[in-house]
Formats: structure tokens, C-alpha cells, sequence
């Protein structure tokens, strides 16, 4: 009984606390992030070039554009992600979250055009959307625990390791 209660209070605060409006301020936050890292990405200069600290560091140019590129993995996916998204839609994000980093990681070995590699993890995030829309399944249905059944173990521990914080590991999320 104690559980119960403990259980619909908590419920209740989630319902009060986040609201449509805060899910779209999180996607605001993303969109104005994606906006911002292109050009840090491709042309730094147009944000930061009236600074002085900016000119006058050495390659202080190529930091800020490989923010830009790290921004997807840092900000945008972590934004979109802060969302709650269930089904489809967070199977994507759990697949932009684990490739953004890759990509970021492996790029620079092929090209050294932030720009490029920005595109790269545009398309990741793009490409893991129509992934889980158009190829896969909703796995949210399938299973008691909210994992799809034809999910081989490795990436099951892989995506639930992701979901640790948002009351999973508690029992309070499916």
C-alpha cells in the first residue's frame, strides 16, 4: 500500500512537472542547437570572430568547429532524447546516440572538413529516424520489460544502459 502511494505520487509530479510546453522547449533547444553547431562547424568566424580572445589563440578556430561537430552527441540528440519519446522515435535516438560518437570519432581519419563531418552526423540521426520508422518495429510492444524480443542481448543491455537515471532500474518505467 505504501508502495502504491509512494508509486501515484510520483506520477502525479511527473504529470505536473512535465508539461507539452517543457518537451517543446527541449525540441527548441535542439533545433536552435543544430542551427548554432552548423556554424560553428563551417564558419566559426561569423559567431566568434569579433572576440578578441578568438584571434588572438592559435587554432582556437578549429576548436570551436570540432564543438560544432561534437555539438550532435553533446546537445542535439541529449535534447531530443530529454523529450521522453517512446516507441519508434526513441529507438532512433537510442541508435543517434550511439552513432553520433562514432562517427565524430571516425571522421577525422577520412576528412578534415568539420562541415563534412557535421553532414556525417546529420545523416546518422537522419538515417537512424528512417531506420526505426520505415525498417524496424516498434519494439515497444513486444516484451514485458519494453525491449523488442528480436533484439539480439548485447544491444538490449546496450539501450537499456542508456535509459540509467530515468527510473528503469528502479522498476518505475515498464
Amino acid at each position: 500500500a505504501k508502495i502504491n502511494k509512494k508509486e501515484t505520487d510520483l506520477s502525479m509530479e511527473r504529470r505536473a512537472v512535465f508539461k507539452g510546453w517543457l518537451k517543446n522547449v527541449f525540441l527548441g533547444q535542439a533545433l536552435i542547437s543544430m542551427a548554432l553547431s552548423y556554424v560553428m562547424s563551417t564558419n566559426p568566424d561569423a559567431i566568434f570572430g569579433s572576440f578578441g580572445w578568438y584571434n588572438n589563440i592559435s587554432n582556437m578556430d578549429t576548436s570551436i568547429q570540432v564543438l560544432g561537430f561534437w555539438w550532435w552527441w553533446l546537445f542535439i540528440v541529449p535534447s531530443l532524447r530529454s523529450r521522453r519519446p517512446t516507441g519508434m522515435e526513441k529507438k532512433a535516438l537510442d541508435i543517434a546516440f550511439l552513432g553520433t560518437p562514432l562517427i565524430s570519432l571516425l571522421s577525422p581519419v577520412v576528412t578534415k572538413d568539420t562541415g563534412v563531418i557535421w553532414l556525417a552526423n546529420f545523416a546518422v540521426v537522419a538515417g537512424a529516424y528512417g531506420f526505426a520508422f520505415l525498417g524496424g518495429e516498434d519494439d515497444d510492444e513486444e516484451g514485458d520489460d519494453g525491449e523488442g524480443e528480436s533484439q539480439p542481448g548485447w544491444l538490449k543491455f546496450i539501450y537499456k544502459s542508456l535509459d540509467f537515471g530515468s527510473g528503469r532500474e528502479r522498476g518505475a518505467r515498464r
